[in-house]
């Protein structure tokens, strides 16, 4: 993220609490749309197993928030600082408009894009 944002007109915003790392630009951000020419939707890749790699794709909506103080952080916490050794923590907003699968027999798990109003299909699924 630090390397996308090189050569834009947002800087650290050290001053701003509310998470690890938030940025502030020339102005207060009011809204997710006001950064979405600076910010990419983040790309998170999975093995599973040696012959396949799945993309968890998260939308600038689902990975970053407006600060009280009209910064945008980034809501992807590091697990070290909180004892997870060297697990990542996402935050609920990037699981937004998923639905999680649960494979039992080969003992995998994945997610599909949903609509909460109904089951998606089983063709769709990323495990």
């Amino acid at each position: 993220v630090i390397k996308e944002l090189s050569g834009k007109p947002v800087k650290e915003a050290v001053d701003d609490k509310t998470l690890p790392f938030c940025w502030k630009g020339r102005k207060p951000f009011r809204s997710i749309r006001d950064v979405s020419k600076y910010f990419k939707p983040l790309a998170l890749r999975f093995s599973s197993g040696w012959r396949s790699k799945t993309q968890f794709e998260i939308p600038i909506e689902g990975y970053l928030l407006i600060s009280s103080k009209g910064n945008v952080c980034l809501g992807v916490l590091n697990g070290t600082e909180v004892g997870l050794q060297d697990f990542n923590i996402i935050g609920d907003i990037s699981m937004q408009d998923k639905m999680v699968i649960y494979d039992n027999e080969k003992q995998t798990i994945g997610w599909t894009p949903a609509n909460c109003d109904r089951l998606p299909s089983s063709d769709t699924m990323s495990i």
